[in-house]
């Protein structure tokens, strides 16, 4: 091809035709111009293509985290709202009056064992950072409200970690200070024990024993079980919105899959 062109302004030259040789020079500037933006956007076609696939691959990942994430969410949730939440409510109302167990009341026994009982939030956010660092939700369409929805879903449950961190203190507090009224008494048969992410074991391989009588004599436990409550109340309602959060993210996921 280069030398079929050489040929034709060689022709032009030797004819003397100059006006028709730059005209022909002109032209040749163009095409090779056009050929040189041509390969410039196949390239930059071609790199879209591969930051999209690797963004695909990415929301893959966070799919899956996510969906961990949602399991975790969801066990945290059932045991606060069915277990620890209660044992915090039933302990302050024993120790107002209200609730009056009779001796070696088991319900009781796990009161004092999970009132003050508060898992960690925990999730995955591997797949995120790389999103945000690699900037590949910018290869996606409509990136801008899945990255809103992230940033609002990561954000709440570092605000409830961090208020989990806040109350560490009021409730390590009262852990102290209910422990000289209960004592909780494990298995005889230690290998029998099926542990469980939360309660540390299951029901049936353990037994506690209360002093209710100077339990109940201890009046500054009264606002500190409130505040226990409230704690527990607190936490299920940012779990709540963590759990909705989680849900809209893998709906979105799941359509551009």
């Amino acid at each position: 091809m280069l030398r079929f062109f050489r040929q034709i302004r060689q022709r032009l030259l030797a004819d003397n035709k100059l006006s028709k040789y730059l005209l022909y020079a002109i032209g040749e500037i163009f095409l090779v111009v056009i050929g040189i933006l041509i390969a410039l956007q196949v390239n930059n076609w071609n790199e879209e293509r591969k930051e999209f696939r690797q963004a695909l691959s990415l929301l893959g990942n966070l799919k899956d985290e996510l969906q961990q994430d949602s399991l975790h969410f969801r066990n945290v949730f059932t045991a606060e709202k069915t277990l620890f939440l209660p044992s915090a409510q039933r302990l302050f109302n024993a120790h107002r009056g209200f609730y009056n167990p009779s001796p070696g009341d088991s319900l009781l026994g796990q009161a004092f064992r999970f009132a003050t009982f508060t898992p960690n939030i925990k999730y995955s956010d591997n797949a995120y950072r790389r999103l945000l660092t690699t900037d590949l939700l910018d290869a996606l369409e409509d990136s801008d409200s899945l990255r809103l929805k992230l940033l609002e879903y990561y954000g709440q449950i570092d605000f409830l970690n961090l208020y989990a961190e806040q109350t560490l203190g009021i409730i390590n507090d009262l852990s102290r200070e209910l422990a000289p009224y209960h004592l909780v008494i494990p298995a005889t048969n230690p290998d029998g024990r099926d542990i469980s992410s939360f309660s540390g074991a299951g029901e049936e391989y353990f037994k506690a024993e209360y002093d209710l009588e100077a339990f109940r004599k201890n009046p500054a436990l009264n606002p500190k079980l409130f505040d226990m409550i409230d704690i527990h109340k607190d936490r299920l309602g940012g779990l709540e919105i963590i759990r909705k959060l989680n849900a809209d993210l893998l709906q979105i996921l799941s359509s551009i899959d």
